[in-house]
């Protein structure tokens, strides 16, 4: 064969290798390509399908009972199925087991929570419900300032969620100021208000500090969110029965909640019972008072309701152990004012006013160190704008005998120019009574008994009647009487109280030689309590 020949079958050879080559390299691209875009198809059908059950976990979870939040972990073990390790999955695992170990007491979740959140951290979930579950873990642990750090490096970076303001607002709560903490349960309940628990978080907050009304308008919300979240409605029933007012209610609530027992988790059957104790006290079955708080606390130990329950219990029958009961509740929950200052009250109707002072003593020893605005701004000493405290404290020294020590209190509590400012100056005026000094007496009441009756309390009405009878201004007198007995009436005052003052102000009248005044007071102001 020629070199030219040679030539040629090399070149024939060469142009066949390259065609083949070429479409082994063509499917093998096409067969890369395939896979690739398979890949790229289950990835993101995996994600959404992670995505999907995400999404059914957080509508569930915020609906906020028992059996929703285990909807939720359903819809969360849905996820694992398709990725055991999603970041987001385990996040939100971590915050709906963190809800069952702190509000529901359910055995267990506290292990569950902490380790579906070391599981998130390591996954690097970037999720509202890791940050915000990891600082309320840490209010949980007691770490208040750790708590309150991580917060301030998080918004910092720009976080700005419900679930951070809820746990400063928490850790503020627990370190006793309640001005920031009011800012940051509003803050969460306002960016999440479809989501109850937030403004149940609030409302119970408002419920410890003794601010009733505000706290029943605040679980309103929770309650218009979801009617059926059994948490704030055993905590609206249990505001109305510290009230007082719509008893009713509050009992056909705890009725229909104790009876759905299969959907009640251990720390809302404590609540529920707590509320039942209350509603025993109401109606001065103080034995059964009790044994309900007995059966919540066997359910949760934490539960300070049911501690406060039986120290009313006790201290509403002048029992001897009140005291002690007293400072049970308040080991558990020591930021409580409506703890502090029940107590007081309690123990110094009963004579116990040495034991009623040291509730006050520890108050003081507790909330010395908080600041808040003053009316001009500026951070004063949160005790100096606490006219509550000052109030109870001037009417246990007055019960004592200390006149000279009471009236200070109730001067810095009229200092302090906040909601209570009409009782303070009715308090300053009962000093004066009791020392017999009627011009300053009337000097006193003279702002907030306005002459058309309009006046806020009914007492000071009453004293205002005492001191123009001993000034034997004896018709306008009884003008004043007749303004305390409608306006009592109006709040419902009990029947003997307004008999009590009908029958007193017939008494003084005839003693002084009124009886004419007397015939005519009785047939005027017996209508008016009828």
């Amino acid at each position: 064969m020629s070199a030219a020949d040679n030539a040629k079958v090399r070149g024939d050879w060469k142009k066949r290798e390259s065609f083949g080559s070429a479409l082994v390299q063509i499917a093998l691209v096409a067969v890369i390509l395939a896979g690739a875009v398979y890949f790229i198809y289950q990835r993101g059908a995996k994600r959404e399908l992670i995505a999907k059950h995400l999404k059914e976990a957080r509508t569930y979870a915020m609906r906020g009972n028992p059996k929703d939040l285990q909807k939720a972990l359903a819809e969360v073990d849905e996820v694992f199925k398709v990725d055991s390790a999603a970041p987001d999955g385990l996040a939100l695992a971590a915050d709906i087991h963190t809800q069952l170990w702190l509000v529901h007491k359910v055995p267990g979740a506290e292990a569950k929570a902490k380790d579906f959140l070391q599981r998130a951290e390591a996954a690097e979930s970037r999720s509202d419900e890791r940050y915000g579950t990891r600082a309320l873990h840490l209010v949980a642990e007691g770490k208040h300032k750790d708590a309150e750090k991580l917060i301030e490096e998080l918004r910092k970076k720009g976080a700005n969620s419900p679930r951070l303001w809820l746990a400063n607002a928490k850790a503020n709560f627990e370190q006793g100021n309640m001005n920031l903490a009011k800012q940051g349960f509003a803050h969460a309940m306002d960016k999440a208000w479809k989501d109850p628990r937030f403004a149940t978080a609030y409302g119970e907050a408002l419920l410890d500090d003794g601010q009733l009304l505000p706290a029943l308008d605040i679980l309103s919300k929770a309650t218009s969110a979801n009617p059926d979240h059994l948490q704030a409605r055993l905590d609206v029933a249990m505001a109305r029965l510290y009230r007082k007012d719509r008893v009713k209610d509050a009992t056909d609530t705890l009725t229909e909640v104790l009876g759905r027992d299969g959907e009640l988790t251990p720390g809302l059957r404590a609540r529920a019972l707590s509320a039942k104790a209350e509603l025993a006290n109401f109606e001065a079955r103080y034995d059964d008072a009790v044994r309900f708080a007995d059966e919540a606390l066997a359910l949760n130990p934490d539960e300070h309701p049911a501690l406060l329950a039986k120290a009313r219990s006790l201290g509403l029958r002048k029992d001897s152990g009140a005291a002690e009961a007293f400072k049970a509740a308040l080991a558990k929950r020591k930021v409580s004012a409506f703890i502090h200052f029940e107590g007081a009250n309690l123990l110094q109707a009963a004579g116990n006013n040495e034991a009623a002072m040291g509730l006050l003593d520890a108050y003081q020893a507790t909330f010395k160190g908080v600041q808040a605005p003053g009316p001009d701004g500026k951070m004063v000493a949160a005790l100096d704008r606490d006219d509550r405290y000052w109030l109870t404290r001037g009417e246990v020294l007055k019960a004592t005998g200390k006149l000279d020590e009471a009236m200070v209190a109730y001067d810095k509590a009229i200092a302090a120019e906040s909601v209570n400012l009409v009782r303070a100056h009715y308090a300053k005026a009962t000093i004066y009574l009791a020392r017999k000094d009627y011009d300053k007496a009337a000097e006193a009441l003279v702002d907030i008994t306005p002459p058309d009756g309009s006046g806020a309390i009914a007492e000071a009405y009453v004293a205002l009647g005492d001191v123009l009878f001993a000034k034997k201004e004896f018709a306008p007198g009884c003008q004043s009487f007749a303004f305390a007995l409608a306006k009592m009436k109006l709040q419902q005052a009990p029947r003997e109280r307004l008999n009590g003052i009908l029958e007193d102000v017939n008494k003084r009248l005839i003693a002084a030689g009124q009886k004419p005044m007397a015939k005519l007071w009785m047939q005027e102001a017996k209508p008016i309590i009828q």
